[in-house]
């Protein structure tokens, strides 16, 4: 069955549609090639068929509800509505089998972790946004999130985690309204997208204009057009804006798909005809200013599925920074570098922030970065998703051609953090580190909004939290500040990550003081 499938692979979807109609409406006796063919075909559709029966009661529907105070607290009214007031009732409740929401999506119950029983309901983030944290689902809210399972169980879920920035959440359910939770649903398979081709051909299971509402997922199918693909720029042309709304996809990491991708199938499956999960789907421009949307999809690459382990895991997604400000070089450029290039392209270093892993690694403007990892890099987004991909912390090996000395080198990195730019959509249900005395902190860029332009590297952490009712609201520090060193029993300890901060003051109870860059020391007391 596979070979089957396999030796169609290099086919236009449309035109395999064709053909294989064709051939199943063939008179039946035309020869031994004809019986091959219908063979062939009948086996694809056996293939299709079987990875939808397993894997359709993995795929739920996803309607975001909002709720109008003035009506009581009840949902807004449906654009379908009509009719009785007990009718337009039943269209308010999301319970109710004819209930038609006017935003809505779709999910994917996984398991992200082998050896625990955790269910999650995986979907783009964009679909859920606005919702319910998770735990928080008793309260009044103006947006509630509801969740309808292939066997029609409907509940309300709320977001475990939540990234932006790769455009990812992870949903659990209300397990006071549904006593078995999601623990008892059997979850899709998760596969890998990383060495995905063009050609192969893929299942969508989604929720089409709220078709799937009663729980039941429809399918389409078709190929993958093309793999590491970019949507329109995120716009406006705002440096600042401009970064706070892109994502890491628009640095060229979604599937081009060939298959229908209508409004509804955002956050539904991807599959491969072993029937595992190896992308979750999702509409975007392909050009800003056209309102028809190319099919895409997030694949389950190795990078994607650090993200998704991380968001089961309760924590912020973090992205690795280099502190430089890259340019492209183009082939005409390459070519007049001297140097023999196996690449036309490359990206070249325009500026390095002062003391940012960049500096601290060597590298120096007019430098060319050549290879991250050993993977190649032809332009200034393939360096960026290439080492954001790679989280904070993370030592990295970069092949860059000095230009100055006409020589190949290779600088080995340690990753500081890319700053966030949208606080307020990251949900975390836990934290990596817990405050320590009522202090959070994290990597000197983690937070934008702390940054000061042009970027400045400060050796320090910075200070995201402090507890009002804590022993460090006793001081001055503040949100913003940087604190530099811990002084502890006459030892003076820098501290430049949230790992070594909280290494310096782990176990201690006894008064500790912090530098601050600033210049100012304060004096934290001790804990009994």
């Amino acid at each position: 069955m596979t070979d089957n499938c396999h030796s169609l692979r290099g086919c236009h979807s449309v035109v395999c549609a064709a053909v294989l109609l064709l051939v199943l409406l063939m008179p039946p006796a035309v020869g031994q090639d004809s019986d091959d063919a219908a063979s062939a075909v009948l086996s694809i559709q056996r293939a299709l068929v079987d990875v939808i029966e397993r894997t359709e009661g993995s795929v739920v529907s996803i309607a975001r509800v909002r709720y109008d105070p003035s009506v009581g607290g009840r949902a807004r009214l449906e654009p379908f509505g009509g009719g009785s007031a007990d009718f337009d009732r039943d269209l308010r409740n999301p319970i109710s089998p004819d209930f038609v929401p006017n935003e809505f999506g779709t999910g994917v119950i996984i398991a992200p972790f082998a050896d625990r029983p955790e269910r999650f309901v995986l979907t783009n983030y964009h679909v859920v946004r606005g919702g319910p944290p998770a735990g928080d689902l008793s309260k009044t809210r103006d947006v509630r999130l509801f969740v309808r399972t292939a066997d029609r169980r409907g509940y309300y879920a709320g977001i475990f985690a939540a990234d932006p920035r790769s455009d990812l959440a992870l949903l659990t359910v209300d397990a006071d309204a549904l006593p078995e939770d999601l623990a008892q649903t059997k979850p899709i398979p998760l596969g890998d997208a990383s060495d995905v081709k063009k050609g192969e051909f893929v299942l969508v299971l989604g929720n089409p204009y709220a078709l799937a509402r009663d729980g039941s997922a429809s399918a389409s199918w078709g190929i993958v057009s093309n793999i590491s693909r970019r949507p329109a720029p995120a716009g406006p042309t705002n440096e600042a804006e401009t970064y706070s709304r892109e994502t890491i996809h628009h640095f060229g990491t979604l599937l081009q798909l060939d298959t229908r991708m209508n409004l509804g199938t955002s956050g539904g499956a991807l599959l491969n005809l072993q029937g595992k999960l190896i992308g979750v789907t999702t509409s975007l421009a392909a050009l800003d200013g056209y309102e028809k949307s190319v099919g895409y999809a997030i694949p389950l690459s190795r990078p994607i599925r650090r993200i998704i382990d991380t968001l089961a895991r309760g924590f912020e997604v973090e992205y690795g920074f280099l502190g430089v400000r890259p340019q492209d070089v183009l082939p005409e450029q390459m070519r007049k570098i001297s140097g023999r290039f196996e690449q036309t392209s490359a990206a070249m270093v325009q500026t390095v922030f002062p003391a940012s892993p960049a500096a601290n690694g060597g590298l120096r403007p007019n430098d060319l970065i050549l290879r991250v990892d050993g993977e190649p890099v032809r332009d200034r987004y393939e360096l960026m998703k290439r080492v954001g991909e790679l989280g904070p912390g993370v030592e990295t090996r970069l092949s860059v051609w000095r230009t100055a000395a006409q020589r190949e080198l290779t600088l080995s990195v340690k990753l500081g953090k890319w700053p966030v730019y949208d606080d307020e959509g990251i949900i975390a249900s836990r934290s990596r580190y817990p405050a320590w005395r009522g202090l959070s902190v994290d990597y000197p860029t983690g937070r934008e909004k702390y940054l000061q332009y042009p970027i400045q590297y400060r050796r320090a952490v910075v200070v995201t939290n402090v507890d009002t009712q804590s022993a460090v609201a006793l001081t001055e520090i503040e949100p913003g500040d940087f604190v530099s060193h811990v002084l502890v029993e006459g030892e003076e300890i820098p501290v430049q990550t949230p790992a070594g901060f909280h290494k310096a003051v782990e176990g201690r109870t006894e008064e500790i003081t912090l530098r601050l860059t600033d210049g100012r020391q304060l004096v934290v007391r001790g804990m009994p």
